[in-house]
């Protein structure tokens, strides 16, 4: 095994650990890491999630892709079929909405099918940001970063063992 650059990288949503090469032992062991943090991840996301029709666990999925130079581990929320529009409700719980500007929204005038629509005043939503996805992965960010590192830490040893 040749030297080979390390970084790591890491922001709200990401923990990214970058390897010029990834040789198969080590991709194993940061597999099976990567795996074990992602679903924890998942049982902490569907705990955190609102649960009152339970759509929004039965979208909620964890995946680990495995390609010949990277492993990722990702929880993501996926539209169902019948309901596009079910991912923007998942978004603006996620995310929260609008509403730091105060008063009511006005609504111009306009004309549908002959029929005249006068102004009106209609309510500004306020939608809470519940960050039940941001949340636990911002709150596992030093957990995963420890057990990727233990990972690493721990093929690296059994290759020096080996040579």
């Amino acid at each position: 095994m040749s030297d080979f650059n390390l970084t790591i990288d890491s922001n709200i949503n990401k923990f990214v650990l970058r390897l010029d090469e990834l040789p198969a032992a080590l991709k194993q062991k940061l597999k099976v890491a990567i795996s074990q943090v992602t679903h924890e991840l998942l049982a902490r996301v569907k705990a955190a999630e609102p649960t009152r029709t339970g759509r929004l666990r039965a979208a909620t999925h964890a995946y680990v892709d495995e390609r010949p130079n990277f492993v990722r581990g990702r929880v993501r929320i996926l539209r169902t079929r019948r309901a596009s529009s079910l991912g923007a409700a998942f978004g603006a719980l996620e995310y929260g909405g609008p509403g730091r500007r105060s008063g009511p929204v006005r609504v111009q005038a306009y004309r549908r099918g002959g029929v005249g629509v006068t102004a009106y005043e209609r309510r500004r939503p306020r939608i809470r940001a519940r960050r039940f996805l941001r949340g636990p992965a911002a709150a596992m960010r030093p957990q995963i970063r420890a057990e990727l590192e233990a990972a690493l830490g721990q093929a690296i040893k059994d290759f020096s063992i080996v040579k």
